[in-house]
């Protein structure tokens, strides 16, 4: 990122008229996901969230989805907003917000046949359409239930405005209820609320005019809509064009917002992923803005920078922008962009770790930053340490980087231990394939840390417990990783080789041998970097096998970023074994059993065997270092392998803490 400043982003620091209120610049927090509350009930990590993005200099902020009815109350962590329990909650959110510097918009919500993490609930839909996602046949609503939901949206609207906040966006993107009604996939009535497009738009009109008429003018309405489903029969984008000029001459909306996607094989769509460019949907976006007659059009999709935002704005394509993945990295996106401050920006790399934990019912967390959802995420900076200690980190992966720089910034003496001739261990070798190469930007990030921060940084230097002594440390970080197992049976050459080393030998392009060839790979861990790297290995292979112990693939990917996976892997035509243990592989013979049926299978003429397989923690030098009086912590994969959320939350932990 270069260093800019308000004036290098004009368009993206200028106010603009949105309803009748005005927003001090261009960017927004689109709705997402925390997780935060519980019982239904706000929290104060749910108010600090919204807070800490306007305290970096967000101009718009709005919630995560708020329940409109007992319906949508999808799990504990949904916020309600039909009863009473929360206005207290709502109430401050709108204070703080405001006195920070943001407008507070609330996301009206009900997911309709998406109902699908309550125990005991009866999702409900306007047709018998299954849901794509989990096949659950949903109630099919009366005319009668479909009006208690408008109310339903409105008496929340009018609560929240009641509150204080500055207006309401109405959830109609997804696949959830108001989409549902919208698209003539999934709605196929023939009464007042089924058919034509018109007929179809009754029941967001309703709602939009329920809302104008409780509260006013001076309260904005929005609505997120599908700009492609992505879904034969579905909203395109000529549909959502109609849509929009049907909706816009109500004049009861005040802004549309566009995301793609629904709850089907498209949701990969929803949050795309470091495989789709950045500002992936843009186009969409400018093709759409006309049909709205004037009326300002959020652009939402992979902005991942002030530059691209920039971009969007002064050349059409929308008239504001809403981002969450880059402001859950960094609360401070909008503040350091206006300050001549572009370069400090920490960077989301869009591999979706985030979105994977709340999808599974997890709080929010982001690897790039552990202070997400605390007071002074946007500002923080480590306190100095009450005896500055002489520190010697080893090991220059994530974690051991985040320990490093901040027990640096907080007047250690610190000297960090690379075993590579550059920063960043096996991440670094993963960001150097092809398709990954925007993780690099997260390294970028951290020498940037470690220069600022004058921590004395060895590359190169791979050591002993007795070279440590020699240093004459504190206090000795191992951040030294974790190696992937041979298989037993497996024969040691260089036939067979493990996943990492081969990412390390495609990303310097020195091979590995044997993968033109008949390539098998081992996917032992179902992990994001495992199918990374069989994409690069089919680019070459006459022919690639990949076999799992499992029924299924990608365990550890999240749901959205799961479905490229799949979608890479049969377009390269990659034979695909489930239920493969594998017994052997010698003399380019491979030989795996089924483990339900205890069936052998083989394969002969195999070039090169790849095993991504579960690691185990590389913790040798922890033992001599405490025999010799020394205190050491252990983190990241040597402490226990896991994932960049667990390894880079423990380096910031230990490094805070020394």
């Amino acid at each position: 990122m270069s260093s800019g400043d308000a004036t290098a982003f004009s368009n993206l620091f200028s106010s603009i008229l949105v309803g009748e209120k005005t927003l001090s610049n261009r960017a927004v927090l689109v709705a997402t996901v925390t997780n935060y509350a519980r019982a239904n009930r706000i929290t104060e990590r749910w108010i600090d969230f919204l807070v800490e993005r306007a305290r970096g200099g967000t101009g718009m902020v709005i919630t995560e989805v708020i329940a409109v009815d007992p319906d949508a109350r999808a799990q504990g962590s949904t916020v309600t907003g039909y009863d009473d329990d929360n206005i207290e909650g709502f109430q401050r959110a709108a204070r703080e917000t405001q006195e920070a510097g943001a407008r507070l918009l609330g996301q009206l919500w009900h997911p309709g046949r998406q109902q699908l993490w309550l125990p005991g609930a009866s999702p409900k839909g306007v047709s018998d359409q299954p849901d794509a996602y989990s096949w659950t046949v949903p109630h099919v609503m009366t005319e009668p239930e479909l009006e208690r939901v408008v109310e339903a949206y409105v008496k929340v609207a009018e609560r929240l405005h009641q509150c204080g906040f500055d207006g309401v966006e109405l959830h109609g993107a997804h696949g959830y209820l108001i989409t549902q009604v919208l698209s003539p996939w999934s709605n196929t009535r023939n009464d007042r609320y089924g058919g034509s497009t018109e007929r179809r738009a009754k029941f967001v009109l309703d709602i939009a005019e329920g809302i104008r008429k409780r509260c006013g003018k001076n309260f904005i309405l929005g609505i997120k809509l599908p700009g492609d489903e992505g879904v034969v029969g579905g909203i395109d984008v000529e549909e959502a064009s109609h849509i929009t000029s049907h909706l816009a001459e109500t004049g009861n909306f005040d802004y549309f917002a566009y995301n793609q996607g629904n709850f089907s094989l498209s949701l990969e769509q929803h949050v795309p992923d470091v495989y789709f460019r950045p500002g992936h949907f843009i186009d969409l976006h400018k093709q759409i803005r006309p049909y709205a007659k004037g009326v300002p059009v959020m652009a939402v999709g992979r902005i991942n920078t002030p530059e691209l935002a920039e971009r969007i704005l002064a050349e059409g394509y929308a008239d504001f922008v809403g981002m969450s993945r880059a402001l859950i990295a960094d609360a401070a996106f909008m503040a350091k962009a206006g300050s001549g401050r572009s370069s400090e920006i920490r960077p989301s790399v869009f591999d979706n770790q985030s979105w994977g934990e709340i999808h599974v019912g997890k709080p929010l967390e982001e690897p790039q930053n552990p202070r997400l959802g605390l007071k002074g995420d946007a500002d923080w900076t480590p306190e100095p340490a009450a005896k500055p200690l002489k520190v010697v980190v080893v090991g220059s992966g994530p974690s051991g980087l985040e320990a490093a720089w901040v027990a640096a910034a907080r007047g250690h003496s610190v000297t960090l231990l690379s075993a590579g001739s550059a920063i960043g261990g096996h991440f670094r070798d993963e960001a150097g394939l092809p398709d990954r190469r925007e993780f690099s930007l997260l390294l970028d990030h951290y020498r940037m840390l470690l220069e600022r921060h004058g921590v004395d940084l060895r590359l190169s230097t791979r050591v002993s417990a007795v070279d440590v002594q020699a240093l004459e440390p504190d206090h000795v970080v191992l951040a030294t990783g974790a190696k992937q197992r041979r298989p037993e049976g497996v024969e040691d050459s260089g036939a067979a080789i493990s996943g990492q080393h081969a990412m390390a030998m495609l990303s310097e392009g020195t091979g590995p041998a044997g993968r033109e060839g008949v390539v098998a790979v081992y996917d032992h861990d179902h992990s994001a970097a495992t199918y990374a790297l069989v994409d690069e290995l089919a680019k070459t292979a006459s022919r690639i096998m990949l076999l799992t112990p499992r029924t299924y693939l990608a365990r550890t990917v999240n749901y959205c970023s799961a479905i490229g996976v799949h979608r890479r892997l049969y377009a390269a035509g990659i034979e695909i074994i489930h239920a493969a243990t594998v017994e052997r592989f010698e003399a380019r013979s491979l030989v795996w059993i089924n483990p339900y049926t205890g069936v052998q299978s083989s394969a002969e003429g195999v070039d090169l065997f790849v095993y991504s397989t579960l690691r185990r923690a590389d913790d040798t030098l922890a033992a001599p270092l405490r025999n010799a009086g020394i205190e050491v912590s252990l983190i990241g994969d040597c402490m226990s392998p896991r994932n960049q959320i667990g390894a880079i939350h423990e380096g910031h932990a230990v490094g805070n803490a020394l």
